[in-house]
Protein backbone atom coordinates (compact mmCIF):
# COMPACT_ATOMS: atom_id res chain seq x y z
CA UNK A 1 0.00 0.00 0.00
CA UNK A 2 1.77 3.16 -1.25
CA UNK A 3 1.30 5.61 1.55
CA UNK A 4 2.53 9.04 1.59
CA UNK A 5 4.79 10.34 4.68
CA UNK A 6 6.62 12.72 6.08
CA UNK A 7 9.73 11.07 7.67
CA UNK A 8 12.34 12.48 10.45
CA UNK A 9 15.39 10.62 11.66
CA UNK A 10 19.09 10.24 10.89
CA UNK A 11 20.29 9.15 7.94
CA UNK A 12 23.05 6.10 7.82
CA UNK A 13 25.74 9.10 7.42
CA UNK A 14 24.63 10.54 11.23
CA UNK A 15 23.39 13.73 9.37
CA UNK A 16 19.51 14.65 10.82
CA UNK A 17 17.20 14.12 7.38
CA UNK A 18 13.29 14.74 6.84
CA UNK A 19 11.75 13.87 3.81
CA UNK A 20 8.57 13.56 2.26
CA UNK A 21 8.27 9.96 0.72
CA UNK A 22 6.39 7.01 0.31
CA UNK A 23 5.85 3.61 1.66
CA UNK A 24 5.80 -0.23 -0.13
CA UNK A 25 4.39 -1.66 2.22
CA UNK A 26 2.16 -1.04 5.86
CA UNK A 27 1.47 -3.15 8.52
CA UNK A 28 -0.19 -3.83 11.68
CA UNK A 29 3.14 -2.98 13.89
CA UNK A 30 5.43 -1.46 10.68
CA UNK A 31 6.00 -0.29 7.31
CA UNK A 32 8.89 -0.90 4.54
CA UNK A 33 9.53 2.93 3.56
CA UNK A 34 11.57 4.47 0.19
CA UNK A 35 14.14 6.67 1.34
CA UNK A 36 16.60 8.91 -0.65
CA UNK A 37 19.49 8.01 1.50
CA UNK A 38 19.88 4.57 4.26
CA UNK A 39 18.64 5.18 7.59
CA UNK A 40 20.62 3.91 10.19
CA UNK A 41 19.53 0.44 11.73
CA UNK A 42 18.54 0.70 15.41
CA UNK A 43 17.53 4.32 15.70
CA UNK A 44 14.44 5.93 15.83
CA UNK A 45 12.15 7.55 13.69
CA UNK A 46 9.28 9.89 13.02
CA UNK A 47 6.59 8.97 10.36
CA UNK A 48 3.56 11.82 9.54
CA UNK A 49 1.01 9.76 7.84
CA UNK A 50 -0.22 12.59 4.68
CA UNK A 51 -3.20 10.78 4.50
CA UNK A 52 -4.57 10.87 8.64
CA UNK A 53 -2.31 13.71 9.26
CA UNK A 54 -1.10 11.28 12.42
CA UNK A 55 2.74 10.93 13.61
CA UNK A 56 4.28 7.85 14.78
CA UNK A 57 7.38 6.76 16.17
CA UNK A 58 9.28 4.10 14.95
CA UNK A 59 12.54 2.03 15.31
CA UNK A 60 14.94 0.92 11.97
CA UNK A 61 14.99 -2.47 11.51
CA UNK A 62 16.72 -3.58 8.41
CA UNK A 63 18.24 -1.56 5.41
CA UNK A 64 18.67 -2.90 1.55
CA UNK A 65 20.56 -1.57 -0.67
CA UNK A 66 19.22 1.01 -3.28
CA UNK A 67 17.31 -0.06 -5.91
CA UNK A 68 17.07 0.48 -9.88
CA UNK A 69 14.89 4.12 -8.87
CA UNK A 70 18.02 5.04 -6.34
CA UNK A 71 15.77 4.80 -3.67
CA UNK A 72 16.63 3.21 -0.01
CA UNK A 73 13.67 -0.01 1.02
CA UNK A 74 14.25 0.66 5.17
CA UNK A 75 12.53 -1.51 7.10
CA UNK A 76 10.24 -0.10 10.31
CA UNK A 77 8.80 -1.19 12.81
CA UNK A 78 6.06 0.81 15.77
CA UNK A 79 7.41 1.61 19.22
CA UNK A 80 3.76 1.94 20.01
CA UNK A 81 0.24 0.50 18.80
CA UNK A 82 -0.47 1.64 15.69
CA UNK A 83 -4.63 2.14 16.05
CA UNK A 84 -5.65 3.50 12.51
CA UNK A 85 -2.62 4.98 11.95
CA UNK A 86 -2.59 3.79 8.41
CA UNK A 87 -6.25 3.87 7.89
CA UNK A 88 -6.79 0.54 7.62
CA UNK A 89 -8.63 -2.28 9.28
CA UNK A 90 -5.88 -5.78 9.76
CA UNK A 91 -7.56 -8.97 9.96
CA UNK A 92 -7.20 -10.29 12.95
CA UNK A 93 -4.08 -12.77 13.52
CA UNK A 94 -4.75 -16.27 13.59
CA UNK A 95 -5.25 -18.14 16.51
CA UNK A 96 -7.08 -15.35 17.90
CA UNK A 97 -10.76 -14.62 18.89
Amino acid sequence: MRVPVEIRGIAADGIAMEESTFTGVVGETGAMIWTSKALQVGTQVELTNHFSQRTAKFRVVWVKEPQDNGLWENGVESLQPLDDFWGVRFPPNAGTK
